[in-house]
């Protein structure tokens, strides 16, 4: 039994990377939400057409949250769906949608903050650094791909099915998780580790780069102290590692193209 419990769990997680398949205006991911999960509503109130049909109407109303964070709101609506009495069905809805409502809000915030503005440029400019490095070689340019997409994938598969495992056998312990876990001084560990790998290209750009456009230490000195007041200034107004890294790539680009003329 608690293998086909797991099985069920593992299917439900592959079918939620269709959450946006249906995205509409009105309701926004409620349709993609109820498929991950209708298999295990049918086994649920397969012996009564009447409760599965208010489980699919409650669950076709709006839904929005984060993609990778929507685990979460699936594991504890399973198993709300199966620990609540069938007794009461208007107690039983209004429970569910409660619970589902008050909890889309802060996984969305947690989720866009977390991969949106920390993880996916992070992966970007590691593989945009590696290209940079190399030249543009159509070989790099494949490897730093592979690397960008698995930098970005391993934490989401890892968080994904963590957050649907944790929310579905221990969803009383999830939240408390969730806010002792410090995601401010995750975000700013990225950041930090996104401007030392901007630090790595750069230096090794000027130190491995056969290259005669600086051939004055002054310069030199003068354009390295520009890039690191830019940086620092740039990360006290909360600017993108991604934006940080174009700037100074196009940026290096021109001043490149002005000094050989």
């Amino acid at each position: 039994m608690k293998l086909l419990r797991l099985f069920e769990l593992i299917w439900a997680g592959i079918k939620l990377n269709f959450l946006q398949l249906s995205w509409n205006f009105e309701r926004l991911q409620n349709i993609g939400f109820l498929f991950s999960f209708i298999h295990i509503l049918k086994r649920i109130y397969k012996k009564n057409g009447q409760d599965f049909l208010r489980a699919i109407k409650r669950h076709i109303n709006f839904f929005n949250t984060h993609i990778f964070f929507s685990a979460a709101v699936l594991g504890v609506m399973m198993k709300l769906e199966e620990e609540i009495s069938n007794e009461n069905p208007e107690t039983k809805e209004k429970n569910i949608e409660d619970t589902k409502i008050g909890i889309m809000g802060p996984l969305a915030a947690i989720g866009d903050s977390l991969f949106w503005s920390g993880i996916k440029p992070l992966a970007l400019l590691i593989g945009a650094g590696l290209i940079y490095l190399y030249n543009y070689d159509t070989k790099i340019f494949l490897i730093a791909s592979f690397v960008s997409i698995l930098i970005y994938n391993i934490p989401r598969v890892l968080i994904k099915y963590y957050l649907l495992f944790k929310s579905y056998f221990q969803f009383t312990e999830l939240f408390l998780l969730i806010q002792k876990i410090r995601f401010q001084d995750i975000m700013k560990s990225i950041k930090f580790f996104g401007m030392g790998i901007l630090g790595i290209v750069m230096a090794g750009y000027f130190n491995f780069k056969e290259t005669s456009v600086i051939s004055s230490r002054l310069l030199d000195s003068i354009l390295l102290l520009f890039f690191f007041i830019f940086i620092v200034r740039a990360i006290r107004s909360k600017v993108a590692v991604s934006t940080i890294f174009i700037t100074i790539v196009v940026g290096s680009v021109i001043f490149s193209y002005i000094i050989i003329r």
